[in-house]
């Protein structure tokens, strides 16, 4: 197997991102690509208009394809559709990969028939303190390492930290699955990792695959809308009913308990405020308590508590744009970069 050759097909699903295509490519370009692999990029756009399809045709992209109108998940299918890799990858238009990229994805590939790998991407230096704060989150949120193949990797649950940013499996883990799941207007990817997860597939997350992605809030009001477009109930449902809820549920369950603080509070409020019971304030730590108590566990995983202010301002905006979501209120999924 690891003499064969391969070809790596990286894919790239695009809505009016012109100004990043020429910087993806160049990263792709500058792959440090091992013998007996090579690489080609695959461009689908949905429906830009600001002429991203003819500047990845200058940029260099191998095959361009525009399908207006096509959701996420059908521009990825059809990504895969016109790959000719017997090797995938999946990152986003505004994202660029590190040199060694592929290089760090080999004894994965060539060692096993079936993975997923990935890993969070993150934002360019310097960092503000909102995307600090998240990056931390993401890589205290899962971090538990072992061994494997020479190399360090989360095994355990490892589908918690793959998303359509930083992606790479084999061709038959794709067949498998058949593809994303159209139906799902986002949350896609997530449904993806989780359905190899249950699927005994290995999802591998790799801590030197990197990618940054230049895409990511810079402000509260940015991570607010973009926690709203990534929510998806009919997501939630399909893991949780694939599950029995046993795995696969953080989201959906924070969002629940979120709801249910919420509510408390807003009730010791009335109480207190409307029938003269000030004991009825006791409710209204519920909802500080949600918030706080997974601010401070990360905190505690990740050995610092300098995080913890912003931590808790995130979880708390988090938990409100997947409330809305869960209640019907964000059924409409136009990009969060451009949403109101």
């Amino acid at each position: 197997m690891a003499d064969s050759m391969h070809t790596l097909s990286i894919i790239v699903v695009t809505f009016n991102e012109a100004r990043h295509t020429a910087r993806l490519q160049r990263s792709i370009d500058a792959l440090r690509v091992p013998q007996g692999v090579t690489v080609e990029s695959v461009l689908v756009d949905g429906g830009s208009t600001d002429g991203t399809p003819e500047a990845a045709r200058e940029a260099g992209f191998s095959r361009v394809v525009v399908h207006p109108g096509a959701s996420i998940p059908v521009c990825r299918n059809i990504g895969a559709r016109e790959a000719s890799g017997d090797w995938l990858a999946y990152v986003d238009g505004d994202c660029e990969v590190a040199p060694d990229w592929l290089e760090q994805a080999m004894v994965f590939m060539r060692e096993l028939d079936r993975v997923i790998l990935g890993w969070p991407a993150r934002p360019p230096e310097p960092m503000n303190a909102l995307q600090q704060a998240w990056n931390f989150h993401w890589l205290n949120k899962n971090p538990r390492m072992e061994e494997f193949l020479g190399r360090r990797v989360v095994r355990e649950q490892g589908f918690r930290l793959a998303t359509t940013r930083n992606m790479m499996m084999h061709r038959a883990v794709f067949d498998a699955l058949k593809g994303f799941n159209e139906e799902l207007p986002t949350g896609e990817d997530t449904d993806f990792a989780f359905r190899a997860y249950m699927a005994d597939i290995p999802v591998l997350g790799v801590p030197e695959s990197k990618v940054i992605h230049h895409g990511e809030p810079v402000t509260v009001a940015d991570f607010y809308k973009q926690q709203k477009w990534h929510a998806n109930r009919r997501s939630y449902e399909h893991i949780m009913n694939l599950s029995k809820g046993r795995v696969g549920g953080n989201a959906p369950k924070y969002t629940a308990a979120y709801l249910a603080a919420a509510s408390l509070f807003f009730l010791g409020i009335l109480l207190a405020a409307g029938f003269q019971q000030p004991l009825a304030l006791w409710l209204c730590l519920a909802w500080p308590g949600v918030i706080g108590a997974p601010a401070a566990w990360i905190s505690l995983k990740g050995r610092t508590f300098r995080h913890l202010p912003m931590l808790f301002v995130l979880y708390a905006v988090y938990g409100w744009a997947r409330a809305l979501d869960l209640l019907g209120f964000a059924r409409l999924k136009p990009s969060w970069k451009i949403s109101g």
